[in-house]
């Protein structure tokens, strides 16, 4: 008696068709995947910098100082003049600049600006200077740009 075996799996083009398919579909969803991945970017790294100004605020009115939010210098202590290098909060101590927080460098394909090159909270929680911090991801031409402003008052708002 002979016996009929039924073989199972794949054949070799069943196994290229599938290939082709997925690399396919792939390549067509990649570039959303990368604006997905941009938009992403950008909401974490406005929060971030909404977060160090509330910080600031807080620790002006907890602590009655004067505290700076900067771009980050040369060292932590000291500001610099570019936002996208990081941003340090400090304060004086007798003469002497104390970093009380310290934001790195973010993604240097990106733009992160505001007006003034320093904001400065009193003991009373009101800001220097106010007006918008604005992130964009790859450049300022970017659709995934994510902002904050800031009140005269120190009041940090992220519009809809």
């Amino acid at each position: 008696m002979l016996a009929i075996f039924k073989l199972k799996g794949f054949t070799l083009v069943e196994l290229m068709v599938t290939i082709a398919i997925a690399a396919i579909l792939i390549t067509v969803g990649m570039p959303s995947l990368t604006s997905l991945y941009e938009a992403y970017r950008s909401d974490s790294e406005i929060r971030k910098a909404q977060q160090v100004l509330m910080f600031a605020r807080n620790q002006a009115i907890s602590y009655g100082l004067d505290v700076t939010v900067c771009p980050l210098g040369s060292s932590s202590n000291s500001c610099g003049t570019n936002w996208i290098k990081g941003i340090t909060v400090i304060y004086d101590n007798a003469g002497t600049n104390e970093s009380l927080k310290v934001i790195n460098e973010f993604n240097s394909q990106d733009s992160l600006s505001f007006a003034s090159t320093s904001i400065v909270f009193s003991p009373d929680g009101l800001a220097s200077t106010s007006g918008t911090m604005t992130y964009c991801p790859g450049g300022s031409s970017s659709s995934n740009c994510k902002s904050i402003e800031l009140s005269s008052s120190g009041r940090v708002n992220m519009p809809d």
